[in-house]
């Protein structure tokens, strides 16, 4: 399935070199929805490990983050861009984070990508996007019900919230969604 052209890939891969903090973001502010994702999964498959998939890792910044939680028993990363993260992994992943990778994808791949994610996604997957914009930054920023409705578009967006509201550069909403049943 293709979800990016290699003048995209060749774009992120020197982003990625020219900036050591470019694919590090932490996302702290996820800690709290982390947890409360990792107990409903536990919830609905008492006793099974959890495994959490990064799509979009970049150099593992939220990995290492997520880790230090002790959530999951299997955590992977996966960024085409980065050489430690390229192998695209397989199977399927209770929880399947994507963060600040919508905002960087061309449109025409944008529902490969969705249908990739829903595919790896076992119960829930997480999308971060940005809202409001930043003078530096390559992500393409769109409000809120913009990204609610392309989430929705691949998958069941179930959740939505916004985080740093107001704040130029920073403001970002959270969507969380689960892959739609087969009919």
């Amino acid at each position: 399935m293709k979800t990016y052209s290699p003048a995209d890939l060749e774009r992120q891969r020197l982003a990625h070199l020219r900036a050591d903090g470019y694919g590090r973001h932490r996302h702290l502010y996820l800690h709290e929805a982390m947890r409360r994702l990792a107990a409903a999964v536990a919830a609905r498959k008492p006793g099974a490990p959890l495994t959490m998939l990064d799509y979009g890792c970049g150099k593992g910044g939220f990995i290492e983050e997520v880790r230090n939680l002790d959530l999951f028993a299997e955590i992977t990363g996966f960024d085409p861009a980065v050489r430690q993260f390229h192998a695209r992994p397989s199977g399927r992943f209770d929880v399947v984070t994507c963060l600040d990778v919508l905002d960087v994808v061309q449109p025409r791949f944008m529902d490969a990508l969705l249908e990739d994610v829903a595919g790896l996604t076992g119960d829930t997957a997480v999308f971060d996007c940005l809202t409001r914009p930043r003078q530096d930054s390559p992500l393409k920023p769109h409000p809120p019900f913009y990204w609610r409705q392309l989430v929705h578009r691949g998958m069941e967006a179930m959740e939505t919230k916004v985080e740093f509201a107001g704040m130029d550069g920073f403001e970002r909403v959270v969507i969380e969604a689960r892959p739609r049943a087969s009919a």
